[in-house]
């Protein structure tokens, strides 16, 4: 057991890019050089994609809360929760991606974010990890996304074997957005 946690170590050391040293490398004055610039990001499913965001946003993270409907408002809001006595806005980010939701799990989770002195809620598949991740990894959305979907997309960085959408949240949270665009029906925006 202690050697598969030793191994995991190993290989998240390797996976973030830093350099390991050895006992030999400490005993010949070995400094490692420990870089400011890495990006934290909070990575997660949704669906099978992986996104993530910047924790500087994150607020907490919770299990699914009871929410209440809100009338007129569009297909992606599950409705407001009260997350200590914070009443907020909780997101199916699966919907507002415009993917397939899945049915909340025992993984599942409501990222509580801040945008613009604003908390909302985000409910996703699955929290992962938080990302180290060197500003040279992240790369621009290809020119070729295009529709609603490209707008919500700030970044896209490898991880691993994986490529993180990494959102852009001001975008993703519009508040215009919030309402149905039809009275009477919840339409999709």
């Amino acid at each position: 057991m202690v050697r598969e946690r030793e191994e995991d170590l190993w290989q998240a050391l390797a996976r973030a890019g830093e350099p390991v040293a050895s006992e030999e490398d400490y005993e010949h004055g070995y400094s490692r050089e420990v870089r400011q610039d890495l990006r934290r990001c909070l990575a997660f499913r949704v669906g099978d994609e992986l996104y993530g965001l910047s924790i500087d946003v994150l607020s907490e993270i919770t299990k699914p809360l009871p929410t209440t409907p809100v009338p007129r408002a569009a297909d992606f809001v599950l409705g407001i929760g009260n997350v200590r006595g914070v009443v907020i806005p909780v997101v199916d980010l699966a919907r507002r991606l415009r993917l397939s939701p899945r049915p909340v799990g025992p993984r599942s989770r409501v990222l509580i974010v801040r945008s613009e002195n604003d908390y909302y809620g985000l409910l996703v598949d699955e929290v992962r990890d938080v990302v180290p991740i060197p500003p040279e990894v992240f790369e621009p959305p290809p020119g070729a996304l295009a529709g609603g979907r490209a707008s919500f997309i700030a970044a896209l960085a490898r991880v691993g074997n994986d490529i993180m959408v990494v959102l852009d949240l001001p975008s993703l949270l519009e508040p215009r957005d919030f309402v149905a665009r039809a009275v009477g029906s919840r339409v999709r925006v």
